[in-house]
């Protein structure tokens, strides 16, 4: 591989290195998107090393084709950039009801431009079952695979207005998430003080959806990954001329997983996400890996979880790294953007000394510093069913 920069005009035939720093730029970015920063910039200076236009050789051929693909998939729109402010004034709720008289109308379903020879492509029959039916069948998709209800609500403004706008699909949707939650003012107690009948609890609400959207709740179709980059500094080299010494990311990542029975997964790793969600299960005692690898740094430990009223979760691991401690997480849940509870923000994190005859450190409390710890993302995996 030769290591001589070369500069190439825009319009030259790609060369076989030209292919190669592509390859190291593709490379580089996808690290980069996984928080692997050392590894990005590695894979970057080999990529500019071999061409050092290789970013502007990347989105001339590249960019077309996948633009290309892309408006295949998803529509001609789909590289339309959207003005976030103006949508953010959009009354949804409004605009949803405005939908609720529409029919579906084949005359401005062209398929030829050319006005002569124009055909119509008539809508299914489907679309003109009675709106109940409808209904039922979007409740189905709820309760069996809520992203098709979501896809499906999204076709056309029909739909948009049965599957976003029918209040008993909210009603569903809140009998199916808070059930399930492991209430910390429910522990121990006889009478649940937070009642499982959503009817008692929707009042405090303007509605289904509103209860839905500002009522926290814990995910479990998913997993939560935190990420975090921390500098090392090495030393610098006695005949070194550099004026500064170098520098290099480290990158380990957080993983947690809820069960609805109260038991959640955690494991500290410096595996990324493409190697560890698979294995998250509750049968799994740890992460498969190299040899190379600590055993111990991939071990899925199993604690207990609880969320309160406020959203706040308590995470308590009594078998953790550490044989004589009991280590407690505390986080509350927050959205992403338009994710809704899709985020977790650190409160505190301590662990406690074991109960231990003869110890007089018995029940002593160590805090641990949440100041360079980053919060946790939910990300969706199809593979984990409840």
């Amino acid at each position: 591989m030769s290591t001589a920069a070369t500069s190439l005009p825009l319009n030259h035939a790609e060369s076989n290195l030209d292919h190669e720093a592509i390859k190291y730029f593709e490379r580089a970015i996808e690290k980069e998107a996984q928080g692997l920063m050392s590894d990005a910039v590695e894979n970057y200076r080999k990529a500019f090393r071999i061409n050092d236009r290789v970013d502007t050789l990347y989105r001339n051929l590249k960019v077309p084709s996948a633009m290309k693909k892309l408006t295949q998939e998803r529509g001609k729109n789909v590289g339309t950039r959207v003005d976030e402010k103006e949508v953010a004034k959009i009354n949804v709720d409004f605009l949803i009801k405005s939908f609720a008289n529409l029919e579906v109308d084949g005359l401005h379903m062209s398929t030829h431009e050319d006005e002569e020879n124009m055909t119509v492509a008539q809508p299914s029959p489907l679309v003109h079952l009675p709106k109940d039916i409808w209904l039922y069948i979007l409740e189905v998709l709820v309760i069996t695979l809520p992203e098709s209800w979501f896809k499906m609500s999204i076709t056309c403004k029909k739909f948009a207005y049965i599957g976003f706008g029918s209040s008993s699909i909210w009603r569903l949707l809140c009998q199916l998430v808070y059930p399930k939650q492991r209430y910390e003012e429910n522990e121990g107690r006889f009478e649940p003080a937070i009642p499982d009948d959503q009817l008692q609890m929707v009042s405090h609400y303007t509605g289904w959806k509103h209860m839905l959207s500002k009522r926290p709740f814990v995910k479990f179709q998913g997993c939560y990954i935190s990420v975090i980059n921390y500098y090392s500094e090495g030393a610098r080299g006695e005949s070194s001329l550099s004026w500064t010494n170098p520098v290099r990311t480290i990158t380990y990542y957080r993983y947690l997983r809820f069960y609805p029975d109260g038991t959640v997964l955690k494991v500290l790793t410096v595996l990324p996400p493409d190697q560890v969600v698979a294995h998250l299960q509750i049968d799994n005692p740890l992460i498969p890996h190299d040899e190379k690898h600590n055993k111990e740094s991939h071990r899925i430990y199993r604690g207990k979880w609880t969320i309160n009223s406020d959203g706040e979760i308590h995470i308590r691991i009594d078998q953790g790294s550490v044989d004589y401690l009991i280590f407690h997480y505390y986080f509350t849940v927050k959205s992403l953007g338009i994710n809704k509870h899709a985020k977790l923000t650190w409160n505190q994190y301590y662990a406690q000394r074991k109960e231990i005859e003869n110890d007089d450190r018995s029940g002593e409390i160590s805090e641990y510093s949440i100041r360079n710890e980053k919060p946790f993302k939910f990300l969706r995996v199809r593979s984990y069913q409840m």
